[in-house]
Parts: C-alpha cells; structure tokens; sequence
C-alpha cells in the first residue's frame, strides 16, 4: 500500500506535465502562425497604399511578398514537423496514462471486494463463536473461498501495477529528451532556413542595425528640420 500510494500520485504528476507541455507547444505553433498572418495582413495593407505603387517602394514591397510567401511555407512546414515530433507524441502519450488511471480504478474495486469479503466472513466467524458450528460450517467455507479468490485477484492486480508503474515512470525521460531533441533540431532549421530565404531576397538590400537605425535617424532629422513639422512633441 506504502509503494502504491507513492508511485501513482508520481505518475499523475508526469502526466499533468505532459498534458501542460503538450498545451504550451501548441500554443507556441499558433503563436508562429499568428505571427505570419500579421505579416500577411501588414503585407495587404503595404499593397494598398499609393506610395508602394512607384520606385523604390514598389520593388521593397514585391520582395516583401515574396519573402512572406517563403515564410509561410516554411511556418506551415515548421508546424507540421513539431506536430509529428512533439506535439503528437506528447499527445500519445497522454494517452498511455489514461489506460493507467483504468489499471488504478480496477485495483481500487478488487480492494473493495477483498475487503468486502473479509468482513463477512469476520462477521461469520464472530457469529459461528456465539451460537457454535452447526450447519453455518459450510457458510463459513464459501466465505473462507470468496476471500481467497478476492485476494488472489487483488495481489494479481496490484502486483502487476506496482512492477510496471515505475517502469512507466522512468520511461518518460527518455522519451521526453527525445521529443525535445527533435524539437530543438526543428527549431534550428527553421529558423536556419528563414534567415536563408531573407539573405537571398535581401542580400544586397540588407544593412546592419546600426546603419539602419544611423540612416532612419538622419531622415527623420531632416524631416524636422521643415518648418511644418518642426522638432516639438505633440500632446498627449
């Protein structure tokens, strides 16, 4: 009873904490995919408006599309490759403790009936001691069977699901480390192939942080420099 009422409360431990990670990496994949589409709304928006219609606008924006195109693709394959990495597996094994909470509710009403059978044939045997043997003998040798065969099916029940429970139980790390192993590579490709679809698409019109923030500062410095805009800050 001690190893029992340590190795399950362990076990539902492991699997609330594969259904959680489980959640969290589906919401990490819908977070990916919301991002995509806010680009391919921002990307709507760029289309529409009468300065991408010329020079150099125009061309910045048919580039921007055609990375977006590249990034959805590569995000919808990202997705999938989690979703058979991680996702799916984690999901499958959610699903092995399912069959371990049915092992557990069996266990639970064999020591129900174990224990049902041994009071009656402790009331029984009190009653036989008060009024003798008699005819209560034979009573007193199916109670006697009934328990024995309700302890049998317990030990069996129990015993199996105290030798495999922390079999179950161990086996999570390995097979967490591999889905997380696998995740990790995915991430890395990914992300790995994003920045090779930018590098082609861009790869003479990229510039460092520094000189972006450097040029975008200088614009806007000229841009105050005109007497209707000027260099106030505007209310709140």
């Amino acid at each position: 009873m001690q190893n029992h009422s340590h190795a399950v409360p362990h076990a539902h431990r492991a699997q609330a904490l594969c259904k959680r990670v489980y959640k969290d990496m589906r919401k990490c994949c819908d977070a990916e995919t919301a991002q995509v589409k806010a680009q391919q709304k921002m990307l709507v928006g760029l289309r529409s408006c009468p300065l991408t219609r010329s020079e150099p606008l125009k061309h910045t924006v048919e580039v921007f599309s055609a990375v977006m195109a590249e990034l959805q693709s590569s995000c919808k394959l990202f997705k999938s490759e989690i979703d058979a990495s991680f996702t799916d597996p984690m999901r499958r094994f959610y699903n092995v403790y399912r069959h371990l909470d049915f092992h557990c509710k069996q266990r639970e009403t064999k020591l129900q009936e174990y224990e049902k059978q041994q009071s009656r044939l402790d009331k029984l045997e009190r009653k036989m001691n008060q009024q003798g043997q008699g005819a209560s003998q034979t009573k007193l040798d199916l109670a006697q069977r009934a328990v024995t065969s309700a302890r049998l099916d317990y030990e069996r029940v129990h015993e199996r699901l105290m030798q495999e429970l922390p079999q179950l139980y161990q086996s999570r790390v390995g097979y967490f480390d591999a889905c997380l192993k696998g995740t990790i590579r995915h991430e890395a490709l990914y992300y790995k192939q994003n920045l090779k679809i930018l590098h082609l698409q861009f790869r003479e019109e990229v510039q460092s942080s520094e000189d972006c923030e450097a040029f975008t500062e200088k614009q806007l410095e000229d841009i105050r420099t005109l007497s209707i805009v000027g260099s106030s800050t505007l209310p709140a």
